[in-house]
């Protein structure tokens, strides 16, 4: 019983990491189809189902900064760093808008 248990969950895990990219790569084709209100909704749609989901809260820095929101772009890159301190990325993101 508690292999079907465990395989029953690890299937259910499966199927949100798998959503979860494909929310990912919907924002993504909107932030390059310049769709940025779309993208920001498809990031915090991946951050509700993974509030621990760096490439989420990356991309929703990204998307912020394209469309001047300094503060939350800002706040989305600290995330970033909470979660992975050694993100290059985010760290250079976030000193520039530090900068700013």
């Amino acid at each position: 019983m508690d292999s079907d248990n465990n395989q029953e969950l690890e299937k259910k895990l499966a199927q949100k990491k798998k959503a979860i990219e494909t929310i990912i790569e919907m924002g993504k084709f909107y932030f390059l189809n310049q769709k940025f209100d779309e993208a920001v909704a498809e990031y915090k749609k991946a951050i509700a189902l993974d509030p621990k989901c760096i490439d989420a809260f990356y991309n929703l820095g990204i998307t912020l900064e394209a469309i001047s929101d300094q503060d939350g772009a800002r706040d989305a890159f600290a995330k970033v760093i909470e979660l992975e301190p050694g993100n290059k990325g985010a760290l250079e993101h976030y000193d520039r808008l530090v900068e700013d």
